[in-house]
């Protein structure tokens, strides 16, 4: 794959708006602007200018006043770019048993910082865990239980640990 397709090298900002274009994309055939600007959480100038620049890096298509499209380029890489947000946020919520709000934040963050080796592992483990849990589903249910109680950690900094 070429590398200017690369999620990686597209800023966090451009990442976000692709995602969102792709997003759009499928559910209704084209994205909309002002759709654009509602999924990212900015002005529709701010968002003008991010799509110009997926426009010039051929991932989009986009003439002012027309409809948002994808070019097949694009549409790979925001598909990489979903499946990788999904993954993060279904770890956080089926692993970690953080609520949905909160993992969709956080998720989106994390994907920004993690790459390669590493979300590979996220991947893998979470079919690990679907196979265990199809074998022994009681382990997710024990660990949100442990979830709701102290934490051995808490108000444990600054003890003699070094931090």
């Amino acid at each position: 794959m070429p590398e200017q397709l690369q999620p990686a090298v597209l800023s966090e900002s451009l990442q976000d708006h692709l995602e969102a274009v792709y997003l759009l994309v499928q559910r209704h055939g084209v994205a909309r602007m002002k759709e654009i600007a509602a999924l990212v959480g900015s002005g529709k100038s701010s968002v003008t200018a991010r799509v110009q620049a997926l426009a010039e890096r051929g991932l989009v298509n986009y003439q002012r006043y027309q409809y948002v499209t994808m070019t097949p380029e694009g549409e790979a890489t925001g598909r990489r770019l979903v499946a990788r947000h999904r993954v993060l946020k279904r770890f956080l919520m089926e692993v970690l048993a953080v609520p949905e709000e909160e993992a969709e934040k956080v998720g989106c963050k994390m994907e920004h910082a993690i790459k390669g080796e590493v979300l590979d592992r996220f991947v893998r483990f979470l079919d690990f865990i679907e196979q265990r849990s199809a074998a022994d589903g009681a382990w997710a249910a024990a660990f949100r239980e442990f979830c709701g109680s102290p934490s051995r950690w808490e108000g444990a900094a600054g003890e003699g640990d070094g931090l």
